[in-house]
């Protein structure tokens, strides 16, 4: 199996939005992620979202600590989990307005599993944390990415996929 892979780099044109970088990646001519914003790797982070949903059984199959990559139960409610015992769940506080998300998102993390189990099972690449980080979990699960063009002249950056 080969794939092309191609980011292209924009602009938004939304309201909220405007003027933010967007990273958009296309594989075989098909949009399958993006990401807007700056001050991390937008690259990686697209690359990471295609890689876990296209590749979640290959990663299962990891039994080593990637940075990056983790797994989470996908019955796992973080609205449910109370931060403090006996306390009130992140549900009520964001209610009542004492939690903006941070709880909500704490407790998600909380709950993964940097291998994967029997609850859990649904991988998350963080590609924020680097493009080298997300092409060494493509390595692991068998497969080689190849830089073919970009730079200078060209807004896009090419790389082929394929298996080893």
């Amino acid at each position: 199996m080969e794939q092309t892979l191609v980011f292209k780099w924009g602009a938004s044109r939304r309201r909220d939005t405007y003027g933010y970088t967007i990273c958009s990646l296309y594989v075989d001519g098909r949009k399958v992620s993006s990401c807007n914003g700056g001050g991390y790797d937008m690259k990686g982070t697209c690359l990471g979202d295609y890689i876990a949903g296209r590749f979640a059984k290959e990663l299962r199959e990891i039994n080593k600590d990637y940075s990056g990559l983790s797994f989470h139960d996908p019955n796992y409610d973080p609205g449910k989990y109370k931060p403090e015992p006996g306390g009130k769940t992140v549900e009520e506080l964001e209610a009542e307005g004492k939690s903006l998300g941070l709880d909500r998102y704490q407790a998600f993390y909380r709950a993964s599993s940097k291998l994967p189990t029997e609850r859990h099972t649904v991988p998350l690449i963080d590609g924020a944390c680097g493009m080298s980080s997300v092409e060494r979990i493509v390595n692991a699960i068998g497969y080689q990415l190849t830089y073919i063009t970009g730079g200078r002249r060209s807004k896009d950056d090419i790389y082929i996929l394929k298996n080893e």
